[in-house]
C-alpha cells in the first residue's frame, strides 16, 4: 500500500480541523423577514398647512405716535409708532392739532405693522404710504432721532423749510411747552385835537334897550331928574332923545 505524500496529509488534516469547528461553532443564518412599508402619511390641506396672517385696525389714538391696534385673530396690542416724537398731550404747543390729524387719519383705518423693535414699529396705511414720513411731512410730529432713519430726517428737513404745522408760529419747532402768549399791541390813543379859537366878528352890537323902569319924556325930565347925560344902555336911554346919536343922551 502506498503512502501519502506529505503535503496530501497537510492539506487533509486542515480540512478536518476547519469541519470540526464549524460543527462546534457554526450557525445558520436565520433569514430576515421582509422589510413592511409604512403607512403614508395623510395628505394635508393648503389650510392646515399656513395660517392666514393677522391683519390689524387701529382702535384708539393716544396722541399721534401712540395707538392702540386690533388683531383679526382677537389681539388688542398698544403700539409705539417708530422714528416719531408727538406734541405733549394737552400742554405740548401744538398738542390739539397733532392728535386731531392723527384720530383722522389712523382711527378705524386698516393699517400694516413692521416688525418690533427698541424704538417703536414702523406703522403703513392701506395705500403703502408710511404714516410717520406724512406726519412729519406735514408738520404734525417731530422725528425722533434715536430711530436713525434718514427717509425720517429728508421729511422734516423739507418740513423746517416750509415753516408749516408745529414748525411755523406760535410753536416755531417746540413741542413739549405750552404755546407762547401773544403780546398784546397796545391801541394807540386817539390824538387830542385843539378846539378852534372863536371866530372874531366885527359887527356892532346890538344897543341894549332901555331900563323901562326909569322914563323921561324929555331931557329938561332927565336932568331935573339929575339922571343927565344919559349913556346908552342905561335906565332911561332912548334913542329919541339922543339928537346926534352918538349914544349920548341930554349931554347939553
Amino acid at each position: 500500500m502506498k503512502r501519502l505524500p506529505n503535503w496530501l496529509k497537510i492539506v487533509l488534516a486542515a480540512f478536518a480541523v476547519l469541519f470540526v469547528l464549524g460543527a462546534i461553532f457554526g450557525k445558520a443564518p436565520e433569514p430576515k423577514p421582509a422589510a413592511v412599508a409604512s403607512p403614508a402619511p395623510p395628505a394635508t390641506t393648503a389650510s392646515s398647512a399656513a395660517p392666514a396672517p393677522v391683519t390689524y385696525t387701529i382702535g384708539t389714538v393716544t396722541d399721534g405716535a401712540t395707538v392702540v391696534v386690533n388683531g383679526s385673530d382677537g389681539t388688542s396690542k398698544t403700539v409705539h409708532v417708530l422714528g416719531v416724537t408727538p406734541p405733549v398731550v394737552t400742554t405740548g404747543c401744538y398738542s390739539a392739532e397733532s392728535l386731531a390729524w392723527a384720530t383722522t387719519t389712523l382711527s378705524g383705518k386698516a393699517v400694516t405693522l413692521g416688525a418690533e423693535t427698541a424704538h417703536g414699529i414702523a406703522v403703513t396705511l392701506a395705500g403703502g404710504e408710511d404714516y410717520a414720513a406724512l406726519a412729519i411731512q406735514r408738520g404734525y410730529l417731530k422725528y425722533a432721532t434715536d430711530a436713525a432713519l434718514p427717509a425720517l430726517a429728508a421729511a422734516e428737513s423739507a418740513a423746517k423749510q416750509a415753516a408749516g404745522g408745529l414748525w411755523g408760529p406760535p410753536c416755531n419747532g417746540t413741542i413739549d411747552v405750552p404755546a407762547p402768549t401773544p403780546t398784546p399791541t397796545p391801541t394807540p390813543e386817539p390824538p387830542v385835537t385843539k378846539a378852534a379859537p372863536p371866530v372874531q366878528t366885527t359887527e356892532a352890537e346890538p344897543t341894549p334897550e332901555p331900563d323901562s323902569a326909569a322914563y323921561y319924556k324929555n331931557c329938561t325930565a332927565a336932568k331935573a331928574a339929575g339922571a343927565a347925560p344919559l349913556h346908552r344902555g342905561e335906565p332911561g336911554y332912548r334913542a329919541a332923545l339922543d339928537r346926534d346919536g352918538d349914544g349920548v343922551a341930554c349931554e347939553r
